[in-house]
């Protein structure tokens, strides 16, 4: 296990210098967008290929996938409660602001950096379920409550849900990693050495995007719904993390097991969620300022809790 303070304190310097050359005007939050679109469908993918396809997989890592699946679920049922007297546009808003992670771009470079290929593997496999939280559960509620819908219902079919999930490479390179860990078959040695170099590009780049779209001018309207969104995020997903990490055994469950899954339920909101508020027709103001917010809490708790689960 390396230094958790160093790993953060580079990690966080490679943020700022995104932060710094967007501010200098060198990279602007277009030029992010383009790199967004490299990690989410070239670097991502060759992180999953290289490390899910080689996976020792046993019965217990069903639970990891399986937590955020169900955590997602959990959180449309509160949202429903804490957010039903919002009109629909806010409500849907609140709603994708609660469930799902930006699993990949921010924890999974901090996690390389401290546990290696081990902890990359165990957040890899939250990051299967978590696909599955953003793609069918956050789409489907923002789609419900969107203002492109004239009434109260919404065309949810397979069809649509279905080719939302063919749209995501990171989860086709999930698919495809399974497949291969599976039927034991070896890749060609050039293929091997060419996911490899790819694969190392992404936590920088990752780390790197982060301060880039990092935006620190924001609207002083709409706070309330904002913080509730944010505090009803947070003390669910610190107190379910807990809960969790003190009563699985820890005869079945590895002690960095149990860290992984508390520090899952504490990650920022999936940067997904801006171009789905774009395609959904919400405001993209809020939901930025939501996403902005929550990177530098989970960064702050994610720090805290390794420091304290791990001593």
């Amino acid at each position: 296990m390396a230094d958790v303070n160093t790993v953060f304190l580079i990690s966080l310097t490679i943020i700022a210098i995104g932060y710094f050359l967007k501010r200098t005007k060198v990279l602007t939050e277009e030029n992010g967008d383009v790199i967004a679109k490299i990690i989410f469908n070239l670097t991502l993918p060759a992180v999953i290929l290289k490390v899910t396809s080689a996976i020792q997989f046993e019965l217990t890592l069903i639970l990891l996938p399986l937590i955020n699946i169900l955590f997602g679920i959990f959180m449309v049922f509160i949202g429903l409660i804490f957010f039903k007297k919002y009109p629909r546009n806010a409500k849907g808003i609140l709603l994708m602001s609660i469930i799902g992670f930006n699993i990949a771009n921010f924890s999974f470079p901090l996690i390389e950096g401290i546990w290696g290929e081990v902890g990359l593997q165990l957040i890899a496999m939250i990051d299967a379920g978590n696909a599955v939280s953003i793609f069918i559960t956050c789409f489907t509620m923002g789609r419900i409550y969107s203002s492109k819908n004239n009434d109260e219902k919404t065309a949810i079919t397979f069809k649509n849900t279905f080719s939302s999930l063919l749209k995501s490479v990171p989860l086709i390179s999930y698919v495809l990693a399974i497949i291969i860990n599976f039927s034991g078959l070896t890749l060609p040695f050039f293929l091997i050495n060419l996911i490899d170099i790819v694969s190392r590009a992404n936590s920088p780049l990752a780390l790197l995007i982060l301060g880039v779209f990092l935006n620190f001018k924001f609207q002083k309207d709409q706070w309330m719904m904002i913080g509730k969104s944010l505090l009803i995020r947070y003390s669910l997903g610190l107190s379910c993390g807990l809960i969790l990490y003190f009563l699985l055994p820890a005869t079945f469950f590895s002690q960095l097991f149990r860290i992984i899954i508390a520090i899952s339920l504490i990650l920022p909101v999936g940067l997904a969620v801006i171009p789905f508020s774009v395609e959904l027709e919400y405001e993209k103001k809020v939901i930025t300022i939501i996403v902005n917010l929550s990177i530098l809490i989970s960064f702050g708790l994610m720090w805290i809790l390794i420091l304290l689960l791990s001593g």
